[in-house]
């Protein structure tokens, strides 16, 4: 409901909001990027979540979009400037008959709201201003998803370097315990216990492991370059180093019992993107209801006072005038202005109705990953890695004693160094679920 107010209150009103406009945008300073930082030596994941929030790039933009945002609330809320106007002339009434009192000094003092108080009345300010006011909550959300969005690709990534790390600890291990074997085939040939098919058999392994070796060290420095980047540093890469290990396995208390019905009543409640969508349906709802009301016509209010001569002359008082302008909407009835509005609507519709069906995908597909990793993490752990050892450990010492070829235990032992990787790139993809599945519900799940 429009509630009439007196002009002098209006006034007065519209300073004291242009006032606080005036204060907040000196105050409102989007954050801009740095340069160069320190990456600690020795990075761990809350190091890289700290950095990543005080120099990621992607976050700044986000920030950026906010504060654009309140800008945008500043000059919905802004009243038109009053304007004033004045002039002078010369009155050819006057006559040199006419006596002292006649001067032929005509002037003129004019003063107009430029509307601002019907644009009140009206309803446009207020509907202006909670659109712009909707369009700011829909950018704080936007904030939070790319939060959401940019924190969790960010420990995928983490992770993705720590697994690369210990795959190239698994693979120099390899590396080590074929030079061993290929030093003691060696010697075994030259003592002429051996063919020459054994030695060149081993050091085909040998360097094959060391071509391993190669790829891993380079996934690793691929996986710490697209973390460095991802933290906001530019130039060289830093020099750092990420966890040795991934973290052992163990389900997250919040995980115990989850299904995607739960989480799915999580996301509805946590998801940003969710609430920033049915806040930009509302905000279109609210622009459609603005657009219409620019049907209304400008009003402006003006008052002044001209004479001739001095003002306490008797023969030429001063007038004083008061007068109301508008413009009727005859030509242009804000057809355009509507159609695009609604049509904006229909647009916000289809997508929350899309965000809606996007959450719930991303909730089955992360959950789908977690079911699927948690099964081979718990096989691996519960019987595979066991086997593979064991019988490493057998045929090894069959080959010792004579019983075993040494094509058998080159085997068992690349069954071995290829099952712990199998383990090791599945437990990454475990804790990498874990983070989806955080992710999708919209809140950080921790071991």
């Amino acid at each position: 409901m429009i509630r009439k107010r007196s002009l002098a209150r209006s006034g007065a009103g519209f300073g004291v909001c242009l006032l606080a406009a005036s204060l907040l945008a000196s105050l409102a300073v989007a954050r801009e990027p740095d340069g160069e930082f320190e990456v600690p030596a020795q990075l761990r994941l809350p190091d890289a979540l700290r950095l990543f929030r005080e120099h990621g790039l992607d976050l700044i933009l986000a920030e950026a979009a906010v504060e654009t945002a309140r800008g945008d609330t500043l000059l919905a809320s802004a009243a038109p400037n009053p304007s004033v106007s004045g002039g002078v002339g010369r009155s050819f009434a006057c006559s040199s008959s006419a006596g002292a009192d006649c001067s032929a000094l005509a002037w003129s003092v004019g003063i107009s709201d430029g509307s601002a108080v019907f644009d009140s009345i009206s309803g446009k300010r207020g509907l202006r201003m909670h659109t712009a006011n909707l369009a700011l909550d829909v950018a704080r959300k936007g904030e939070a998803d790319a939060r959401r969005t940019l924190e969790g690709l960010l420990r995928q990534a983490y992770l993705q370097a720590v697994s690369a790390r210990q795959a190239l600890s698994t693979q120099k291990e390899a590396q080590e315990t074929l030079g061993r074997l290929a030093e003691l085939i060696r010697a075994r040939y030259q003592a002429g216990s051996i063919s020459e098919v054994d030695v060149l058999k081993v050091e085909t392994e040998k360097l094959t492991a060391d071509q391993q070796v190669e790829r891993s060290d380079r996934d690793l420095s691929v996986a710490k370059a697209q973390l460095a980047f991802m933290l906001g540093a530019r130039g060289r890469v830093p020099v750092f180093e990420v966890d040795p290990e991934l973290p052992g396995y163990l389900v997250p208390s919040v995980l115990q019992g989850a299904t995607v019905d739960s989480l799915l009543e999580v996301a509805h409640k946590q998801r940003p993107d969710l609430a920033g969508a049915k806040l930009n349906r509302d905000r279109a709802e609210a622009s459609v209801r603005s657009s219409q009301r620019l049907r209304f016509p400008d009003i402006e209010m003006s008052a002044g006072v001209s004479g001739q001569g001095s003002y306490a002359s008797a023969i030429n008082p001063p007038t004083f005038s008061f007068g109301l302008s508008l413009t009727p909407p005859i030509f242009n009835r804000f057809q355009g202005e509507i159609v695009k509005a609604r049509a904006d609507l229909t647009a916000q519709k289809a997508e929350l109705a899309k965000t809606k069906a996007q959450v719930l995908n991303d909730v089955q597909t992360a959950f789908t990953q977690f079911k699927s990793a948690k099964s081979r993490v718990e096989r691996a752990e519960r019987e595979l890695l066991e086997h593979a050892k064991r019988t490493r450990d057998l045929v090894q010492l069959q080959y010792q004693k004579g019983a075993a070829s040494l094509l058998e235990y080159l085997d068992a032992q690349r069954i071995l160094i290829s099952t712990k990787l199998d383990y090791e790139g599945d437990l990454s993809d475990y804790w990498q679920a874990v983070v989806l599945i955080g992710q999708a519900v919209g809140t950080e799940v921790s071991p």
